[in-house]
């Protein structure tokens, strides 16, 4: 397909038409002259041949015979320009841009009270598991440009702060707004995922992927996180899991030092399990570029393979063909209709 080529869209659809020629050319031939069409076809009157008509002078015989062959071309000609019109040609222009990728990110964010921690240094100083992660979910965002996206914030209680949308500028407002315990003080990373999987439910066609942020140490709730994941896995969704914060025993009790809190680490036998069962990967990030690798990695993992048809703007030319069926009779009638009143005037 090159621009300005003919594309028939429904070739097939010619054959109708030109069959019907055949058929009339063949019952035409039998009868030894054409009698579908003439000057007066869509008068209601019934035409007889006189016995004598043999003695009509041989100039009107040759001309009588000449307009039954003309009748018998435009016929023909109808025909052909019917069956290019039903055929839909199309004239192939330049190439549309591509159409964006036909697939679903749901982002779990996890927002309970340990997000407080302050164990990630980002640009030279120490912010906060929510903060860096916000900066660096923000910067995923633009890159998802064309993409469908949605936000589920979760802790005690799992919400869904945005819906699958393309509009990154308000995916970025609405991650400027998470604050730690918006959702709740512990987790409950089984509701999220039960929660996730209802709105990724809405579109079942399309190719749909989760990512978990989560420092989860033990998740309450009424799902646990392995039934979760095998719902997950039932619908064919997988399930990607990036570890924040500390994961190490000395790193907990530092980190619980530095902030008053009392701190687990992560649970990392827990996420990877249930990464693993839906067929994801788990990923530990014990830095903030750690977390940007994480999300470049998964961005490529699950890039949508299918190969999009390239789309190219497309001009009818079938009314052309109905024009130039239609225009002829028209003359043709036109030309009877002024052959007739000129004898009537001869008279």
């Amino acid at each position: 397909m090159t621009p300005g080529s003919i594309q028939w869209l429904t070739p097939f659809y010619a054959l109708f038409p030109l069959c019907l020629i055949v058929v009339t050319v063949v019952l035409a031939k039998r009868r030894g002259h054409f009698t579908l069409l003439d000057s007066q076809m869509f008068s209601s009157k019934i035409k007889f041949k006189h016995p004598l008509f043999e003695l009509i002078p041989h100039d009107q015989h040759s001309q009588k015979k000449q307009n039954q062959w003309l009748q018998g071309l435009l016929l023909i000609w109808l025909g052909i320009m019917f069956a290019v019109a039903l055929a839909q040609p199309v004239r192939i222009g330049e190439k549309l841009p591509d159409l964006p990728p036909e697939r679903d990110i749901v982002m779990l964010v996890d927002t309970s009270i340990s997000m407080t921690l302050k164990d990630y240094e980002y640009e030279g100083e120490k912010v906060s598991r929510l903060d860096v992660l916000k900066t660096l979910v923000n910067k995923f965002v633009r890159s998802l440009e064309g993409e469908r996206l949605a936000v589920i914030v979760f802790a005690e209680k799992p919400y869904l702060l945005v819906p699958l949308t393309r509009d990154t500028s308000l995916l970025q407002n609405q991650l400027k707004r998470l604050t730690s315990t918006m959702a709740g003080r512990v987790s409950a990373l089984g509701d999220a995922i039960t929660l996730g999987l209802k709105e990724a439910a809405k579109n079942p066609q399309r190719k749909q992927i989760f990512v978990l942020f989560t420092d989860v140490d033990q998740s309450l709730g009424r799902v646990t996180p392995d039934a979760a994941a095998e719902l997950a896995l039932r619908s064919g969704i997988p399930l990607y899991s990036i570890a924040i914060g500390s994961t190490t025993e000395n790193q907990a009790l530092e980190s619980a030092k530095n902030s008053g809190l009392i701190y687990q680490s992560v649970n990392l036998d827990l996420l990877q399990r249930i990464s693993k069962r839906t067929g994801g990967n788990s990923y530990q990030a014990a830095d903030a570029q750690a977390i940007e690798q994480a999300l470049a990695d998964i961005n490529q993992q699950q890039k949508n393979e299918a190969e999009q048809q390239a789309h190219y703007a497309k001009t009818v030319l079938y009314p052309y063909a109905l024009l130039a069926a239609m225009l002829p009779l028209m003359l043709f009638q036109i030309w009877g209709a002024v052959r007739k009143s000129g004898s009537l005037i001869t008279r």
